[in-house]
């Protein structure tokens, strides 16, 4: 009995190293697709501003995207436990290349839209990258893991905003913004043949899943999830919708706010995004190792609490310094939360489910973001540019409450 469970320990030991490799795949990967998104996406909402749009088209259009965003990560959701990871990963990513380069060619925000509406598609590999990533990290060093691995993706992206701000000053907004898109697709590329030649499956594929995935109601399938899954984790992914509806309330509408009512150039504001990318690569990595040492609710907490004010300290900005200490604020206050709660949720949610439990998490960060977005945009333009920010404060204040008053770490995680 006893050779037994040693050889079986020893086999999930050799299985975990096997896996570990697919951290270092997905780092290098993103580490090469992300700085293309860098140069690339910062500037969208300039752009599709400077085609026609406006912020509160702009906001509808987030939140059409995120509306069907939804639908897509259900059918990912199940595919990653049911049919493998690898495959849906790096035939999004392919899906992606295009969809990207299409952009450059883009002169009217309908047509912009449209490109938009179609690139959503590439949302069904979320579920499966989440999925591959708790998988593959052993769960006493979730948060470090994750944390590093986000590091490691970003560090080449601290130029991006840099690089893209330059190319707009020097060309213009129209042809800085499609020379970039064209960097983003070649990037993007790259990163795709990464991810086929050296991605390990870690998916579950057992006989009999596909027909019992065929006949058995998808929405009934996640609705009987819910019911199972622990109060703690309910409240946990209640919490960070949240998060990003208040997120979402802002995060489109800083660089109008930056250049229309501070009076920034876009390549000061370029200079900002890249410090905060700096700024993250140094304090990630210490903050997750943190949170596994001390414990992933405490540093939520916390993080939450001390984030909350910071929009109100960067509309009260009136120079270049000032909005960049403002932003390099919300990088120190609110950098740790996000690797905390992947780490916390992977900790409370058996491996079988975790690509169907993070597509209801990620259906809730859409959901939350076509909301929070569609209604920033309207108080942006409608109302007053700095309300958006005020509410912020708000529901990040209700956040924190929920988390200090639902949430508990498991006593033991799953692995």
């Amino acid at each position: 009995m006893k050779r037994t469970v040693s050889t079986e320990n020893k086999q999930s030991v050799k299985t975990m190293g096997f896996h570990r490799g697919n951290i270092t795949v997905l780092a290098g990967s993103n580490a090469i697709g992300g700085f293309g998104r860098g140069i690339m996406n910062p500037y969208l909402a300039l752009y599709f501003v400077g085609i026609g749009g406006d912020p509160i088209k702009l906001g509808l259009l987030t939140s059409i995207t995120s509306v069907i965003r939804c639908v897509i990560l259900l059918l990912g959701g199940v595919t990653a436990d049911h049919y493998g990871r690898k495959r849906i990963i790096v035939l999004a990513a392919f899906y992606g290349v295009p969809i990207t380069f299409l952009y450059a060619f883009v002169q009217d925000w309908r047509i912009f839209a449209a490109i938009s509406i179609i690139s959503v598609f590439e949302a069904a590999s979320s579920p499966a990258v989440h999925a591959i990533v708790a998988d593959s990290i052993p769960s006493q060093r979730r948060t470090t893991g994750i944390a590093s691995l986000q590091v490691v993706s970003s560090l080449p992206a601290i130029f991006a905003p840099l690089i893209g701000g330059l190319l707009i000053k020097t060309y213009g907004l129209f042809d800085g913004f499609r020379l970039a898109c064209i960097c983003t697709a070649i990037t993007g590329l790259a990163s795709v043949f990464i991810l086929l030649f050296f991605l390990k499956e870690t998916g579950i594929d057992k006989a009999g899943q596909k027909s019992k995935l065929l006949s058995n109601n998808v929405l009934k399938n996640f609705a009987e999830l819910l019911k199972q899954l622990p109060n703690s984790l309910k409240a946990l992914l209640i919490s960070y919708a949240l998060i990003v509806f208040a997120n979402a309330l802002v995060g489109q509408y800083y660089i109008f706010y930056a250049t229309r009512v501070i009076g920034l150039t876009t390549l000061e504001w370029g200079i900002i995004l890249s410090l905060q990318t700096l700024l993250t690569n140094i304090v990630k990595i210490p903050g997750g190792w943190i949170s596994d040492r001390f414990g992933k609710r405490k540093v939520m907490i916390i993080s939450v609490l001390a984030c909350a004010p910071c929009t109100i300290i960067f509309i009260s900005s009136r120079s270049f310094l000032q909005v960049a200490i403002a932003a390099l604020l919300l990088i120190v206050t609110g950098i740790y939360y996000a690797p905390a709660h992947e780490a916390l949720q992977a900790d409370l949610t058996p491996k079988a489910i975790r690509g169907r439990t993070t597509a209801i998490w990620d259906i809730l960060i859409a959901v939350s973001g076509a909301l929070g977005v569609s209604f920033g945009g309207f108080l942006f333009q409608a109302v007053n540019a700095a309300v958006p920010f005020y509410l912020f404060t708000v529901i990040e204040l209700f956040a924190a409450f929920l988390i200090i008053s639902s949430v508990r770490e498991p006593s033991e995680k799953e692995i």
